[in-house]
């Protein structure tokens, strides 16, 4: 009997070790390998389902829980690239939005411009008109003009002459007066 119990008991472990096998090859077989495969073919909303229904039938399957973890992360990146997207769509869209009123608004400047330059133009040529109707009656009606007093020759040559000499005194007040040289000996 004593021979008996020990045999039994590693028995009764066998067993269930053989049934929690079973059961682990199961849950592999129905849920785990098939919801990785949908994961991996990019059906995250398959493979959640199937995770899913398999931890609703066994809560406790590590495999299971790791697996709903990674698909959990995965379905928050792909909202977090699909908001991304979508925030770049809109800034793009704003962007074109913003260029096209730009365009718009240099055009109406480059229109401005032109209607403000045909102005000064047609002012110009009304100017000109008016100083050419004023040139052709000063014509008509001379003024006398003052005379100035101009030189005589020798006035104008007396007036260089003491030009140049101001000039060549200033000059050698600049320069210093220079000596006789000094002859050195050679003392080498």
């Amino acid at each position: 009997m004593k021979k008996l119990l020990p045999i039994l008991s590693l028995a009764l472990l066998a067993a269930t070790a053989f049934a929690d096998d079973a059961a682990m090859s199961e849950v592999d077989s129905t849920y785990f390998h098939p919801a990785a495969s949908l994961y991996i073919q990019g059906d995250t909303a398959g493979a959640s389902n199937l995770v899913a229904k398999g931890l609703s039938i066994y809560p406790d399957n590590g495999k299971l829980k790791r697996l709903e973890e990674l698909l959990k992360k995965q379905q928050k990146k792909d909202q977090q690239n699909k908001n991304n997207q979508k925030n770049k769509d809109q800034n793009k869209k704003k962007d074109q939005d913003k260029k096209k009123n730009q365009d718009k608004n240099q055009d109406q400047k480059k229109n401005q411009q032109n209607k403000d330059q045909q102005k000064k133009d047609q002012n110009k040529n009304q100017q000109n008109q008016d100083k050419s109707k004023n040139q052709q009656q000063d014509q008509q009606h001379p003024e006398p003009q003052p005379s100035t007093e101009q030189m005589s020759k020798d006035e104008a040559k007396q007036l260089l002459d003491a030009m140049k000499q101001e000039e060549k005194n200033k000059r050698l007040q600049l320069h210093p007066v220079m000596g006789a040289p000094v002859k050195v000996d050679k003392d080498w």
